[in-house]
């Protein structure tokens, strides 16, 4: 569904997630209707398999008025935007990335597609022009995009997204990435610096002491590039930068680590996962 997230972003909670159903906040285009859903790994439509069984299928849209189906199937190591006739075709797939693309969502007529690219520095939503095969992409820097939805016109889309720094909100855009807009506000925004560093996003204060050191937590997490409650509390309640990654610091993190003069290197902490160096944690209420 266009307002659902994906299975392995199910387990999302906290106070801030409320957006739920975007086009219940929004003036959506309306969905197609169909018989086509997912068993055992492929899609089926009135029985007749049109796919072959797949390691796993994300979701998928119909296209009333082209006769087409768009999905995200899992092939190998990732997923990939493929399409097929209603009636069962070869499937055409759409030049892929080496990271999952996942969400794909059809624009009213049929002439577009939409659909999300989780980039190592933040989603990407990506369109494509079925017709002619232009594809448009807008970035989302070290943000997650939850879910997309057309407007009617397929003038503009809307993204339910959030960041670690902005608590979740609705974005549209016009499906060339120009004129921005807040549709619905975020409940939450941090007053902070970001930035990266060594392979990971920085959150730190905003403003920082002539030769300030402050403490150093390491929040193991993916994705990486989401809201979260906890952390949210720890930035506003405590001086503290916060180094947020989706796998176990390596050597060059820690290296960038040594060379930033504002860190207290003797006060590392590291929350979500283990690391040769830094104390390890359970919860916000370790750091000290």
């Amino acid at each position: 569904m266009v307002a659902g997230a994906p299975a392995r972003r199910a387990a999302e909670s906290g106070r801030h997630h409320t957006i739920g159903d975007l086009c219940a906040r929004v003036e959506c285009a309306k969905r197609a209707t169909s018989t086509v859903k997912i068993t055992n790994g492929k899609l089926v439509n009135d029985g007749k398999d049109l796919t072959p069984q797949f390691v796993a299928i994300e979701s998928f849209d119909v296209s009333i008025d082209r006769g087409e189906v768009v999905f995200s199937a899992k092939r190998k190591d990732n997923f990939d935007i493929g399409l097929v006739a209603l009636d069962g075709s070869e499937i055409h797939w759409v030049p892929e990335d080496p990271v999952d693309e996942t969400g794909p969502v059809w624009a009213p007529r049929g002439n577009k597609v939409a659909y999300v690219v989780h980039g190592k520095a933040g989603d990407i939503v990506r369109t494509v022009h079925i017709p002619t095969a232009t594809q448009l992409s807008v970035p989302f820097p070290y943000a997650t995009v939850r879910a997309i939805a057309w407007d009617v016109p397929a003038e503009r889309y809307f993204v339910v997204l959030s960041s670690p720094d902005i608590s979740e909100r609705v974005q549209s855009v016009k499906y060339d990435g120009g004129a921005p807009r807040i549709e619905v506000a975020p409940e939450a925004t941090l007053n902070v610096a970001t930035g990266p560093m060594g392979g990971a996003l920085v959150l730190r204060p905003a403003t920082m002491r002539y030769g300030e050191k402050i403490p150093l937590v390491v929040w193991v997490a993916n994705p990486p590039f989401e809201w979260d409650d906890d952390r949210g509390t720890l930035m506003r309640n405590k001086r503290v930068a916060c180094a947020i990654m989706p796998h176990t610091p390596d050597d060059a993190f820690w290296a960038a680590v040594d060379a930033t003069p504002w860190i207290d290197a003797q006060r590392v902490y590291v929350i979500g996962g283990r690391s040769a160096r830094g104390t390890p944690i359970k919860d916000i209420n370790g750091v000290r």
